[in-house]
C-alpha cells in the first residue's frame, strides 16, 4: 500500500490572494512606494508576477503589491509622499498605481484598493493639490480625499468610513457624499448611495505610531470647504409636524447661520425665521457649495412653520449670481436627507436627476421617492424657472405601489428648487408628495452637474 498521502487545504485567504495575483497584467518592473515602518506578526506581499514575499521593518513597498495582514497581525507603511497608512488584522490592501517625485504637478498618482479588512490612513502630499490623483477603491464605493485622516472598514455587509481631520468624499454609481471631519458614512453595496451613520470602523489602536524622523513631516493639510454664515442665501424647505401633512417651501434671501461643521443652525428672511433650538441635527452634508440636512424636534420657529415638535429638511446655497443663458446641463444625485411621511412608514430612498435648458426657462425633473411598499415617479420638463430658482408646474407624479389604486382619487407632489455656485454648477430642491390616501412624504435633494465634473 502507498503511504497515505498529506492532504492539501486552500484557506479563504489563499484563495483571495490566488485571484488577487490572477488579475495583475504581467510586467517587468515595480515602482517603488514606499517602506513598512514595522510590522507585527506575519504580513506578506502578492507581487504583479504572483510571488510573495514575507514583509517586515524596513522592506519597500512597490506599485503593484497587494499587502496581506494574517490573523493578529498589523504594519504600518510609510509612503514616498508623506502619507501613512495601517493595515488591521485580516487585510488585503493593493498599490494600484503610484508615481510620485518630490513635486505635485500633475504627475503624482497614488491609486489603492481595499480588498478586504479595516485601515487607518493620513494622506500625504498626492491629493492635496490634485484631488483626483488620490483615492481607494472598494467592492461598495471609491474614497476620495479633501486633505484628510480617516478610517476605513469593507465588511461583508458594506463599507464604514469615519474621518478623523479634513474630509473624505464617497462615490459609487447611486451617488456621493461628503464625510466631514468628526462624522461618519457607511456604504451597503454599489448601487447604495453613501449615508451617515454612527457606526465607526473597527480599526484598533487608536493612534497610528508617531513619525521618527524629524525631518520626514506630514504636509499641513488644506483647509476644507465650508458654508460661511452671512446674507444673501437661497433655501428650499420641507416639514412634517405629525400629524398635519407636510409641506415644502422657498426663501430668498436669506441670512444664514452654519456651525463649525457647515450645518445650518438658525436662517430668517425678516419675516420667517427658525432656529435648531434643542432639536437634533440627524444628517448633515455639504461640499461647500450646497449643503443640506434634516433637524429632528423641538425646532425654534417663527413664521409659517408650527411651533411643536417635528421634523424639518433643508437645502441651502448661495444662489448662482449670472446664470446660463444657453446650453443644457445634467445634474446627478448627491445625496438627500431620509425622506418623512406622515404615517410613520420608513425606509424610504431617492434615486434620479434633473436637467436645465438654460435658454429656456424648463428644468426636467426625473427622481423617484419609495421605500419596500410604495414607490412614487416625479417626472416632467416645463418645471418654472425664474432666474436661480424653480418650482413644479408641470411636474406628473405616478405610483407603482403595494396598493395599485393609491393615486386613482389622485397624487400631487409640490417642488422647489435653486440653483447654486459658480455657473449653476450645483442645484436642490425640495418636494412634498401626498397619495390618494392623504397620506404625505416629504425630504430634499442635492444634485451635482456632469460638466464640469462633480467634486
Amino acid at each position: 500500500m502507498h503511504p497515505k498521502q498529506p492532504r492539501f487545504r486552500l484557506t479563504r485567504q489563499a484563495m483571495l490572494l490566488g485571484l488577487i495575483s490572477a488579475a495583475y497584467p504581467m510586467t517587468g518592473f515595480a515602482v517603488a512606494a514606499g517602506q513598512v515602518d514595522f510590522a507585527i506578526g506575519r504580513v506578506e506581499a502578492v507581487t504583479a508576477d504572483g510571488s510573495r514575499r514575507a514583509l517586515s521593518k524596513g522592506s519597500q513597498i512597490s506599485e503593484g503589491d497587494a499587502i496581506n495582514t494574517a490573523p493578529g497581525a498589523r504594519v504600518q507603511l510609510r509612503f514616498s509622499d508623506g502619507g501613512f497608512v495601517s493595515l488591521q488584522p485580516n487585510t488585503v490592501f493593493r498599490v494600484d498605481q503610484y508615481n510620485f517625485k518630490n513635486k505635485t504637478d500633475g504627475s503624482e498618482k497614488g491609486f489603492f484598493s481595499l480588498l478586504k479588512g479595516s485601515l487607518r490612513a493620513i494622506t500625504g502630499s498626492i491629493g492635496h493639490t490634485n484631488r483626483d490623483s488620490y483615492k481607494v477603491n472598494t467592492a461598495t464605493a471609491t474614497i476620495g480625499i479633501r486633505g484628510t485622516g480617516y478610517k476605513a472598514e469593507l465588511r461583508e455587509d458594506g463599507l464604514v468610513v469615519s474621518v478623523g481631520e479634513g474630509a473624505v468624499l464617497l462615490s459609487n454609481n447611486a451617488g456621493i457624499l461628503l464625510v466631514t471631519s468628526g462624522r461618519a458614512a457607511f456604504v451597503a453595496s454599489a448601487n447604495t448611495l453613501p449615508a451617515s451613520t454612527n457606526e465607526q470602523p473597527r480599526t484598533p489602536p487608536a493612534t497610528i505610531q508617531p513619525i521618527t524622523s524629524t525631518t520626514e513631516a506630514i504636509p499641513q493639510l488644506p483647509a476644507l470647504p465650508k458654508l460661511t454664515s452671512g446674507g444673501g442665501y437661497t433655501m428650499a424647505y420641507a416639514y412634517r409636524e405629525s400629524p398635519i401633512n407636510g409641506n415644502n417651501a422657498q426663501l430668498s434671501p436669506v441670512n444664514a447661520v452654519f456651525n463649525d461643521l457647515s450645518q445650518l443652525i438658525k436662517y430668517s428672511d425678516g419675516t420667517e425665521s427658525g432656529a435648531l433650538g434643542s432639536a437634533a441635527m440627524t444628517f448633515s452634508a455639504t461640499d461647500g457649495i450646497i449643503g443640506w440636512g434634516r433637524w429632528d424636534g423641538n425646532t425654534d420657529t417663527n413664521g409659517t412653520l408650527p411651533l411643536q415638535p417635528g421634523v424639518f429638511h433643508y437645502v441651502v446655497g448661495l444662489p448662482t449670481a449670472a446664470m446660463p443663458t444657453s446650453g443644457t446641463a445634467t445634474y446627478n444625485l448627491m445625496g438627500y436627507t431620509n425622506p418623512t411621511s406622515s404615517d410613520g412608514s420608513t425606509g424610504w430612498k431617492v434615486a434620479g436627476s434633473i436637467s436645465a435648458d438654460f435658454s429656456t426657462i424648463n428644468v426636467g425633473i426625473n427622481m423617484t421617492v419609495g421605500n419596500a411598499t410604495d414607490s412614487f415617479t416625479l417626472t416632467g420638463g416645463t418645471s418654472n424657472r425664474s432666474g436661480a430658482t424653480f418650482n413644479n408646474a408641470g411636474v406628473n407624479i405616478t405610483s407603482t405601489s403595494g396598493y395599485p389604486n393609491i393615486c386613482s382619487s389622485g397624487c400631487s407632489t409640490s417642488i422647489n428648487g435653486l440653483f447654486v455656485g459658480a455657473s449653476a454648477s450645483r442645484a436642490g430642491l425640495s418636494y412634498q408628495i401626498t397619495d390618494g390616501n392623504f397620506r404625505s412624504i416629504e425630504g430634499v435633494a442635492a444634485f451635482a452637474s456632469t460638466t464640469p465634473p462633480p467634486l
